[in-house]
């Protein structure tokens, strides 16, 4: 089954679901973009039989993120406020937004991120509700939300805090400064880094050999199926003489 919309894909091949953000160069994640993506949650993915999926960009960018004239009229025209200045009513659709990310998070099954070019702003809060996220190298990812008056809203808050704790969390929502990919895997952001040509085919042998695993999925054991999927691919490409990845602490 192929679902293909203006600005998102949805394909199923096997036993593996692709969502594929479908405009570039930069991915840019529209109004459309956003409605498209929670109509194929709520119509479609939510009812397949896949047992994984993996998100991905067309091109050479995963995402850039939301359009900052986007943030500005949402904010300007729909959102609320009180006598101080506190918001009380968020833009319409904004929870609906959080809900087709957040379905990924919560879905109880194995969700994959493959990462190249840039991944910023709601593209990377995107991969953060991803249940792994690999890069290509020489991938740049950030939250720069707060550098035009804005905070990360699609979870990105909670995602970075669960992975790199509060401190850090903070300094790279309020800096809203971007960083490169091995800086992503020192602070735990993303799981490893592939030669960016061999990022999808890393993510899809991966998938497979996690659907093949005897154990029922958990997130809790995301480093135990790194590990072990490592020590084999790794020793696969050596032989091939073309060896490569970065992983995180496992």
């Amino acid at each position: 089954m192929k679902i293909e919309l203006n600005k998102v894909i949805f394909e199923e091949k096997e036993d593996i679901g692709y969502v594929v953000i479908n405009d570039p160069p930069a991915n840019k994640m529209t109004t459309l973009f956003l409605t498209e993506l929670s109509e194929l949650v709520t119509r479609y993915i939510a009812h397949s039989k896949v047992k994984g999926i993996i998100i991905t960009g067309n091109g050479r960018h995963y995402s850039s993120g939301v359009e900052v004239d986007r943030l500005k009229e949402l904010v300007s025209n729909q959102a609320s406020f009180d006598s101080d200045g506190n918001l009380v009513t968020y833009p319409m659709g904004h929870q609906q937004d959080r809900n087709s990310f957040d379905f990924f998070y919560n879905h109880n099954i194995p969700v994959i991120s493959a990462i190249n070019g840039f991944c910023i702003g709601a593209g990377l809060e995107l991969a953060l509700c991803s249940h792994i996220r690999i890069c290509g190298n020489g991938s740049t990812l950030g939250l720069p939300e707060s550098t035009f008056g804005f905070i990360p809203a699609l979870s990105g808050t909670l995602r970075c805090v669960e992975l790199c704790g509060l401190g850090k969390a903070l300094e790279l929502v309020l800096s809203g400064e971007t960083f490169s990919a091995e800086d992503a895997l020192k602070m735990g952001i993303v799981d490893g880094i592939v030669s960016k040509k061999e990022t999808l085919s890393y993510c899809e042998e991966l998938m497979k050999y996690i659907l093949q695993s005897k154990m029922t999925y958990s997130k809790t054991n995301i480093k135990m199926y790194l590990k072990n999927f490592n020590e084999i691919y790794l020793s696969i490409k050596n032989k091939q003489g073309r060896g490569y990845i970065t992983c995180g602490k496992m």
